[in-house]
């Protein structure tokens, strides 16, 4: 007797999965600019059409949820870090510089609901190990990037130089978006912030 054909399958458990986490992660970045330190599972979970047993389901605690976030915008930072490392060779050092102080700039600007939203846990969550490695790996293009250019380093440490330089402009963009976010509009502030990153580098000898 001839089997009759199949029906088709419905979308597989774990695509289905991934759309959940998906819709969660992306509600938890939407409450937290809207709400602040004030963000609870429920408002996530109502804001992302699920249960808050669905969400506990992926995520054991809101601190759990609020880490998967900002590992996930790391990973978009990651990929303007890696653009600029594309453009290394063929710009000159100070352009190169300019233009990673405006991207980081025009991210903060975007986003600063969400930044001031995180400013107060951020400490707490960057000691997580994806967020660790995710900063580290960060450090390690602009280690990369400076070390295509070594005459503007000197003898120092590329990497160290970039640890110094990416920390110094985060540190400050941080400060800005946490206790005066209007500044952040100030047409002078990549200025400012490119010409403090510029006294870590070594002019070249002619």
């Amino acid at each position: 007797m001839a089997r009759r054909p199949k029906k088709q399958r419905r979308a597989p458990k774990q695509a289905r999965s991934k759309a959940t986490v998906d819709a969660i992660v992306e509600a938890a970045g939407q409450v937290l600019a809207r709400d602040g330190t004030q963000t609870t599972a429920t408002g996530v979970a109502e804001r992302a059409g699920v249960s808050v047993g669905s969400l506990y389901q992926y995520f054991p605690s809101k601190e759990a949820l609020i880490d998967t976030f900002l590992a996930r915008r790391l990973e978009q930072d990651m990929a303007v870090a890696q653009r600029l490392a594309q453009r290394a060779s063929e710009l000159e050092p100070l352009d190169l510089l300019r233009a990673a102080v405006e991207e980081m700039v025009g991210v903060y600007r975007e986003d600063r609901e969400l930044y001031a939203a995180v400013a107060e846990v951020l400490p707490l969550i960057e000691q997580t190990p994806e967020i660790r490695e995710g900063l580290d790996r960060m450090v390690a293009i602009g280690g990369a990037m400076l070390a295509m250019h070594s005459d503007w380093i000197g003898d120092r440490d590329p990497e160290l130089v970039a640890l110094v330089v990416f920390h110094s402009l985060r540190g400050a963009l941080f400060r800005i978006v946490a206790t005066a976010p209007d500044k952040l509009d100030d047409p002078h502030l990549v200025d400012l912030l490119f010409g403090g990153a510029r006294g870590f580098l070594v002019e070249p000898r002619v």
